[in-house]
């Protein structure tokens, strides 16, 4: 499934390469959006995990149909 996840405040283009496949797209409200592909509830929590020991606000996630 994919997901948009959205991310308070902008991500320098450094880290951007640690999302690997993940598009990573900065919004004009100073906002961030990564949008990937997960196979599985876990792969996504896994990810999400990921995000929070590296100190990012999770702001939303939706599945995209």
């Amino acid at each position: 499934s994919t997901y948009r996840i959205r991310l308070k405040g902008a991500l320098s283009p450094s880290i951007s390469d640690w999302f690997g496949d993940i598009t990573v797209r900065p919004e004009e409200n100073g906002e961030t959006l990564l949008i990937g592909e997960f196979p599985d509830q876990s792969a996504l929590r896994g990810f999400l995990d990921q995000l929070w020991n590296l100190n990012f606000t999770v702001v939303s996630v939706d599945r995209v149909e």
